[in-house]
């Protein structure tokens, strides 16, 4: 704990330091901690919605989609890791498609979902959706893939079915992956609505906020303030998860 509190320190004073030698044009620390205070709970004038108001827009739509993207590739995981035919069907469309960023979707998206009755949300879901779905889905592949094959065997020679062996076995095992693909689908996720809040109006969101600042004349204290409340967000989702992992695996 010393060490993180020692590290938060040094990057303040180094920031100090720059701002001093007007090496960039940043404000100083202290003023983007109190537009950071005052904007958390208060309207900001151009919007009329506080920190708090964008960010819980943000994190709603992220925890909507990243559960349907969950829900699709944790099964699917298990099934391309544990059937073989249908990992061989699948993996070649999986490999074509997640080397794209999630980025890249935004405005196939936006085109897509433009005829519906609320496209930009439908396109931002979809946008998290992409890039919470395959870093979990790998993740659960690999950890299915890897389940030991002799305890396979050994299910097999007391006579245990397939259906008994994934579900006393392989899903047990691909737990660590599952969690694992859950934190990294989760973060990337986490990034990819910002920056898709960026490209649309949304009328609230920390992305949207970020960029109407910028447009309004450059608020340098605002901007910082909102990407320091992204930082924090997903700091404290990837600490919440690995709690989680904690519980369920303590043997880890």
């Amino acid at each position: 704990m010393k060490l993180r509190i020692s590290a938060i320190f040094t990057f303040i004073l180094f920031w100090y330091i720059v701002v001093f030698l007007k090496l960039v044009e940043l404000p100083y620390p202290h003023k983007v901690l109190f537009v950071f205070t005052n904007l958390l709970f208060h309207p900001e004038p151009v919007l009329g919605k506080s920190l708090v108001e964008h960010a819980t827009a943000s994190v709603l739509r992220v925890l909507t989609a990243s559960s349907i993207a969950f829900a699709v590739a944790i099964p699917m995981g298990v099934a391309m890791g544990w059937f073989e035919k249908f990992n061989v069907f699948t993996s070649t469309i999986v490999e074509i498609l997640r080397p794209i960023p999630p980025l890249a979707w935004i405005p196939l998206a936006y085109i897509l979902f433009s005829k519906l009755s609320n496209p930009v949300q439908t396109a931002q879901l979809f946008i998290v959706f992409i890039g919470a779905f395959f870093p979990c889905l790998i993740s659960v592949v690999d950890a299915a893939k890897n389940t030991p094959a002799e305890l396979i065997e050994m299910a097999k020679a007391f006579n245990a079915d397939n259906k008994k062996i994934l579900s006393s076995i392989v899903l047990p095992y691909s737990l660590q992956g599952i969690i694992t693909g859950i934190r990294i689908g989760l973060g990337v996720g986490w990034m990819s609505i910002i920056a898709a809040e960026m490209l649309a109006t949304s009328g609230a969101g920390l992305g949207y906020f970020i960029m109407v600042m910028y447009e309004v004349g450059g608020r340098i204290a605002e901007i910082i303030s909102g990407m320091v409340l992204i930082g924090i967000i997903g700091y404290s989702m990837n600490w919440l998860l690995l709690k989680v992992e904690k519980m369920v695996m303590p043997w880890r």
